[in-house]
């Protein structure tokens, strides 16, 4: 009976307590209420007058063939000479084939994507553009830094390209964050263009190091061709004036159609033929009849020097499944969640105060 007793004592001090608590409480309620109101005016003047952040977002993915067909209209010479040294079997080198495959990888859609991704998120192309973009020169002028490294830094983070989907490759979201929505969508309006003209210098500069490349092996070629030819020529022009010397002491000085053609120093001709031919072989000129392939390599040369690149025509190196938008709704503050978390917290520290100050005057 006794152990039963202190039970329920225990029950009436838990429940005296509970309830003195609740009276301590409803004493102090003014204290709990202005603690409430002036956080609550605290966090509302604050959610009212913080910076505010707005994202602007698109969505690419890699462009489609029609968008660069213009590109490849522009260099079909180059595949024209890359066909003409795979059917050419005295070629010198098969260095053409690395130039096609850079070629190839310059035009190559899912290359572009790579490669504007990686310029939208390069440190030195964010810098360019904040330190040239005229809203950008307008933030700094509002903020008065000084140290431009330290507003750069601040920036750069606000612009961003990622995998929208981890799972799904090949598909991005461009994001600029800016302190207004209209901002926000003018500067990844004019951001994106920025990289777009980056990446078409680039991929003009490639191509053009690409083809003069394939000239200068080209060049070479052609003139181990014509050294090759000269030496050839030089070697008939030796072999025939040996001949003629032969024709002569054996007083050959008709063709005889009926001799040995196999012979070091062919005589077939007779004198009168060796001599003629002896004299052609010193007027000639045209190195090809020696080397065929000469005349496939002027030809080809002949083929790159009349790619002109025209780098005024625009390409599309990616393509939108989300244009440009505004944002509908604003990253910081989150008014709501501030004016929430500030009434909470002037709940807390009103009862707090209240409890302190019954436990001091106890």
């Amino acid at each position: 009976m006794n152990d039963i007793q202190m039970v329920n004592h225990y029950r009436n001090d838990d429940e005296i307590d509970l309830v003195q608590l609740m009276k301590t409480l409803w004493l102090g309620k003014k204290i709990i209420i202005s603690s409430i109101i002036l956080f609550l005016v605290i966090a509302t003047t604050y959610a009212l007058t913080a910076q505010q952040w707005w994202t602007s977002s698109a969505i690419v993915t890699t462009g489609q063939y029609r968008d660069i067909a213009a590109l490849r209209q522009q260099v079909a010479n180059f595949y024209v000479v890359s066909n003409n040294q795979d059917k050419d079997k005295n070629r010198v080198n098969d260095k053409e084939n690395d130039n096609v495959g850079e070629l190839n990888k310059l035009l190559n859609n899912d290359a572009l994507l790579n490669q504007y991704i990686i310029e939208f998120n390069a440190f030195n192309n964010k810098r360019d553009f904040i330190l040239s973009n005229p809203i950008m020169k307008e933030y700094a002028n509002i903020a008065n830094e000084k140290n431009d490294s330290s507003f750069v830094n601040q920036w750069v983070t606000k612009i961003q390209a990622s995998l929208t989907n981890k799972k799904e490759k090949g598909v991005y979201t461009l994001s600029y964050q800016a302190t207004d929505s209209e901002l926000s969508h003018k500067l990844l309006l004019y951001y994106t263009q920025f990289i777009d003209n980056k990446v078409q210098k680039d991929v003009f500069g490639g191509l053009a190091a690409v083809i003069k490349n394939q000239t200068l092996i080209l060049k070479s070629q052609l003139l181990s061709l014509e050294i090759q030819a000269k030496e050839l020529k030089q070697q008939e022009l030796v072999k025939t004036e040996y001949a003629l010397k032969i024709a002569n002491s054996a007083k050959a000085n008709k063709p005889m159609p009926q001799m040995n053609n196999n012979q070091l120093f062919s005589i077939d001709l007779g004198s009168e033929g060796l001599s003629e031919k002896s004299k052609i072989l010193k007027q000639m000129t045209d190195l090809s009849l020696f080397e065929p392939s000469i005349l496939i390599t002027r030809t080809n040369l002949g083929l790159l020097s009349k790619i002109k690149l025209d780098k005024g025509i625009k390409f599309e190196s990616i393509s939108y499944l989300q244009n440009i938008g505004y944002p509908i709704t604003r990253d910081k503050p989150k008014r709501a969640l501030i004016i929430i978390l500030g009434s909470l917290l002037g709940c807390m520290l009103g009862v707090a105060i209240v409890l302190l100050k019954s436990a001091l005057g106890k």
